[in-house]
C-alpha cells in the first residue's frame, strides 16, 4: 500500500479546491504553483518562491493518489509533471525552467538568486545543466530503488553519486558559500533539494567536509524546514 505522507503536509495554508480548468493564476494574478511535499524539483521550486518572497499559491497534487493523471491537470501540463507553474494564462513545468522564470520575473531584490549579469548567470546555469545531469541523475538513480523498491543500496550507482559529491566539494575550494561564491542562487536550491534525499536513508557527507558545511548552511535557511516537511514526514515513517 503507498505510504500517505499528507498525514501533517506542510502545505497547511492551501484549501483543497476543485482544479477547475485550470487557468486561473490565483487571485489578484498571483502564479499558482502545483507541488508535492516530497518531490525534490517541487520542493526546490516552493523554495525558490520563499527565498525570493514571492507570493504564490499553492496546490497539493498527490501523485500517489494518481491526481497528477486528472483530465484537469493534463490541460495545464500535458505532461503530468511536479511542480507545474501557472501565471495568468502561461503553464510551465520542469522545475529549473520554472525557478529560472519565477526569480526574472518576480525576483525583485531577489534577483541575485539568478542574475541579471550574464556572466554570472552563465555559471549559474552551468550548474543547474550538472545537476540535471549528473546530480540529479545519480541522486535518484541510488535513492528511488531503495526508497520506493525496497532495494539494497546499489554499489554502482553509489560510486556514480560519490563522484558528483567530489566534484561538488571541489567548487568549494575558493571559500565561497555558496556554489557560486558568496551568494546563495537557485543552483544551490536545487542541488540542495536532490541531495536531501539522502537524508532519508541517513546517507552522511563526512567525505565531502566542505559540501557537507554548504549542505548544513541551506538547512539553516529560514524557509528550509516548512518547504521540506514533506521529506521528512517520508524519514521517520
Amino acid at each position: 500500500e503507498m505510504l500517505d505522507i499528507r498525514r501533517q503536509k506542510p502545505e497547511e495554508i492551501v484549501v483543497r479546491t476543485k482544479m477547475g480548468n485550470g487557468q486561473s493564476g490565483g487571485a489578484k494574478g498571483t502564479p499558482t504553483l502545483y507541488i508535492h511535499g516530497l518531490s525534490a524539483p517541487a520542493r526546490a521550486a516552493w523554495m525558490t518562491t520563499k527565498a525570493a518572497e514571492i507570493p504564490v499559491h499553492l496546490k497539493y497534487v498527490d501523485p500517489f493518489k494518481g491526481e497528477h493523471k486528472t483530465p484537469e491537470f493534463a490541460k495545464i501540463n500535458p505532461d503530468m509533471t511536479l511542480p507545474t507553474l501557472v501565471d495568468g494564462n502561461f503553464s510551465l513545468w520542469e522545475s529549473r525552467p520554472v525557478m529560472q522564470y519565477l526569480v526574472s520575473k518576480f525576483g525583485g531584490r531577489h534577483s541575485y538568486l539568478y542574475p541579471k549579469d550574464l556572466q554570472k548567470r552563465a555559471i549559474v546555469d552551468r550548474l543547474l545543466y550538472y545537476d540535471l545531469g549528473s546530480v540529479y541523475k545519480t541522486v535518484t538513480e541510488y535513492m528511488y530503488p531503495q526508497l520506493f523498491q525496497g532495494k539494497p543500496p546499489d554499489a554502482e550507482k553509489e560510486m556514480a553519486m560519490r563522484a558528483t559529491f567530489d566534484y561538488l566539494n571541489r567548487l568549494f575550494d575558493g571559500g565561497g558559500h555558496y556554489m557560486t561564491g558568496d551568494n546563495l542562487t537557485i543552483a544551490d536550491i536545487s542541488m540542495a533539494s536532490n541531495i536531501s534525499l539522502t537524508e532519508i536513508k541517513g546517507y552522511r557527507l563526512d567525505a565531502w567536509p566542505d559540501l557537507a558545511t554548504w549542505y548544513q548552511r541551506m538547512k539553516a535557511q529560514p524557509w528550509w524546514p516548512e518547504c521540506n516537511k514533506g521529506l521528512y514526514e517520508w524519514k521517520s515513517v
